[in-house]
This record gives C-alpha cells, structure tokens and sequence, in this order.
C-alpha cells in the first residue's frame, strides 16, 4: 500500500511539473524538457531524495495555506510544542523549476518540524516568467505578510528566520540584505553566491536556467551578473549567516560560497561556512554518511541560537 502511495505521489508531482512547463512558451517548453532529460539521475535524487534522519510523515499539529500575494501561497507547518521560531524556506530549482510541496523539501519540513520550529514554505514565480527584481520582492513581500499576520497565524513575537536551497538560497540571501530589520539569521545551502561562478558551472541546466531569469546571455551582461550576486550586495548590517556546501558541487561551483564567506569576514559580520569535502550539489538528500548528520545537526543549533 505504502509503494503505490509512493507511485501515485511521483505520478502527481511529475504531472505538476509538466503544467508547469506548458504555462511557458512551447520552445522554450521543448528546450527545457532536452536539458533536464540528460540531468534525469540528479533531479531523481533531487526531487524524490529524503534527509538522512528518521522523522514522522506528519509530524505537524496543523498545516494552514494562505495567499500572501496574487496567486502565490505559503504553507504554515506547525509543531506539536512550544515553537523555537519561524523558519521561511524557499525551494531550489535554478528559479525557473521547483515546487514548495516537492517530495525532498517536504522531507526538510518534517526535519525542521520535527526539531520544534514552524516552517513557512512559500511558492515564488518562475525565472522564465518573471524578472529576478520580481522574485526577491515575493520573497519580502511573505516576510511583510508572516511579520504583520504574526497574530491572526499564531507566530512568535521575534524576527524571522530564512532558509534557501540554492536558487532559494541565493534569494534568501539577496532578501536578507534588502529586508535585514525583519531577519533573525540565513541559512544558504549550496547557493550561487557570485552568479558568474554559474557560467563556469558543467551543468547545463544551471547556465540555461540563470540565463533565463536574468533575461541575457552571457555577452555584455557582466554588470547584470554583478547585481544579483550577494557577494556585491550583502553589508556590514547583514543578519547571521550559515553556508552549507559540498566540494565536489558540479552544479554551483564551491568557490562560490567561500568568495560570500571571506566578503562577510571582511564586513565583520558573523558567518560560519559548513563543507563537506565528498559532496555534490543535493548532497543531504544523498548521503547518510555522519558528516551530512552533523551539518543538519549544526544547521538547526544555528536556526536556534540566532548565529
């Protein structure tokens, strides 16, 4: 019973992205569909890998959605005890993929409900649609809804924790740096940092998708480049900041996040930078090895102690 529940869960999450897909032009529809289908074993781990701690399907007291802009949602997961605090967690998926209820970001859910914080996970627009200013002022405008709803949603009276994976986590990061006052701390596992790491990258699917969302190729978009990378927009004021990231990343290139954590040494702001020497770009829904434990572990001392 449980591995047809499985099935026909893949099968619906499957026929999501494939609306997805469609609701774009139908070349670039057709050419997205070329490069994921050569990317088909890492989105498999990506998408339907699990976090390696055993945690409750449902560890939740209550889910509630709520429409924090036109047409995009946010799921409130909240725990069983005396929450610790509020996490607002944005999806990978190179900005133009990736859905808030895919099957390995629920697994980040659970773990996070599991250790006592409420999860808030947010749908944001798709890179191919929407122009990158747009993204990160979704992602504001959810803090501005979690901050002004914290009555009516039954939330701690304390600032906001964000959480990214990759895509997600370089607009957590760019967020945090607009929205600063309403951040407790960041969390960024494996983002892009320096967006020009990303044309380095052997990943074709990480060029064509940030090349989509910035809306120009390479030639003549160095400045572009320049203006959305949180290492040339982060500032002395930033609110604590964890990277997490694997030295064998083939997608965003490790440098990325070392360039992010010597520009944050030099604004003497705190951040701490997590690696694991063996891992590639998803590791934690991969590995099970003790290193991967102790870097979920650490993520949420992190996410509690505030930095």
């Amino acid at each position: 019973m449980k591995k047809r529940e499985k099935f026909l869960n893949r099968i619906k999450f499957l026929l999501k992205l494939f609306v997805l897909f469609i609701s774009a032009s139908f070349g670039f529809t057709i050419f997205l569909f070329v490069v994921l289908l050569f990317n088909l074993p890492y989105i498999r781990r990506a998408v339907f890998g699990k976090l390696p701690f055993k945690t409750e399907k449902k560890p939740w007291s209550r889910v509630v959605t709520f429409e924090y802009m036109k047409n995009l949602w946010v799921d409130i997961f909240y725990p069983r005890g005396e929450p610790r605090g509020v996490v607002l967690f944005a999806h990978g998926g190179g900005w133009i993929s990736g859905y808030r209820r895919q099957p390995n970001n629920l697994s980040w859910y659970r773990f996070l409900v599991s250790r006592g914080f409420i999860v808030a996970a947010i749908e944001y627009s798709r890179g191919y649609k929407a122009k990158i200013d747009q993204l990160i002022e979704e992602l504001s405008r959810a803090l501005i809804f979690l901050d002004e709803n914290s009555d009516k949603l039954n939330l701690p009276k304390s600032r906001i924790s964000l959480m990214g994976l990759s895509a997600g986590g370089h607009l957590a990061l760019l967020t945090a740096a607009k929205m600063h006052k309403f951040v407790k701390n960041v969390v960024a596992y494996y983002a892009p940092c320096d967006l020009k790491d990303i044309l380095e990258s052997p990943s074709l699917f990480a060029k064509i998708a940030l090349l989509a969302t910035l809306k120009r190729f390479p030639s003549g978009s160095s400045e572009t480049l320049a203006k959305y990378s949180p290492v040339n927009v982060v500032h002395e004021f930033m609110p604590p900041v964890l990277l997490v990231h694997g030295k064998k990343d083939s997608v965003v290139p490790y440098d990325s996040s070392v360039k992010l954590y010597r520009k944050l040494k030099q604004l003497n702001c705190r951040v701490v930078l997590l690696t694991h020497h063996e891992a590639n770009h998803g590791f934690e829904f991969v590995l099970k090895d003790g290193k991967t434990k102790e870097i979920l572990q650490r993520t949420v001392e992190f996410l509690t102690e505030g930095g």
